[in-house]
């Protein structure tokens, strides 16, 4: 017998409420995850809360612990060297087979977008951790999307999750804004220029400098 489809979509939106949580650090990493207290902050029932704490839990934002219950699963320096050493082999390959394929429109509106944030922290204005994160975000999807290869657009789909989580934290850990505005600017002019080397090189670099801004700012311990 099927799943109930009600059940499937209070799942889901269990799935992004406690996800968007941690991300945004509202659920501090080692903070249990009370089924009740989850089903009564959500008004839904105990079960798709449950589901969706498996489905957490597979993509590495929760832990279980028998005969504990739940808890924000904790970010190692393991967990980032290996996924960055991820990120290092697969997005610039990504990137190479996706130059010639990304719309001149989609690059005119990324590059937009971070001319617009860099602009706002001249000026002094706040930039919220969340704006940075999802225009990064943004940035590396834009290329994993259009990618030719279509085994390697599946693994990166695979991985997002968890990939995810790790730009979150540069973004909280960038010292400026303007810096990091700056490297995906440089990113959109070579990507204009459609040059898949020097994109791909330009890529691994931001990716080195991602990884460094969490070891040694987050995970500074």
């Amino acid at each position: 017998m099927g799943r109930n489809p009600q059940d499937n979509r209070l799942s889901m939106k269990a799935y992004e409420w406690i996800r968007d949580e941690i991300l945004a650090n509202r659920l501090h990493e080692g903070e249990p995850l009370s089924e009740n207290r989850l089903a009564q902050e959500l008004a839904i029932s105990r079960t798709p809360i449950r589901e969706a704490l498996r489905n957490l839990e597979q993509d590495g934002f929760v832990k279980s612990v028998p005969g504990k219950g739940a808890f924000v699963a904790e970010v190692s320096r393991e967990d980032v060297v290996e996924i960055y050493e991820l990120r290092l082999l697969l997005e610039p390959l990504a990137a190479r087979t996706a130059v010639g394929r990304v719309p001149e429109e989609a690059v005119d509106a990324l590059e937009a977008d971070w001319r617009d944030l860099r602009d706002r922290a001249v000026r002094g204005e706040a930039v919220e951790y969340e704006e940075v994160h999802l225009l990064d975000r943004r940035s590396h999807g834009l290329l994993n999307e259009h990618s030719s290869n279509r085994k390697l657009r599946q693994i990166l789909s695979l991985l997002h999750s968890q990939i995810e989580r790790f730009q979150f934290l540069s973004a909280r850990s960038l010292a400026d804004v303007r810096d990091t505005a700056a490297q995906h600017l440089e990113i959109c002019a070579v990507l204009r220029r459609r040059d898949p080397e020097a994109l791909a090189r330009l890529l691994e670099e931001h990716i080195r400098r991602s990884e460094d801004y969490i070891l040694s700012r987050y995970l500074r311990r």
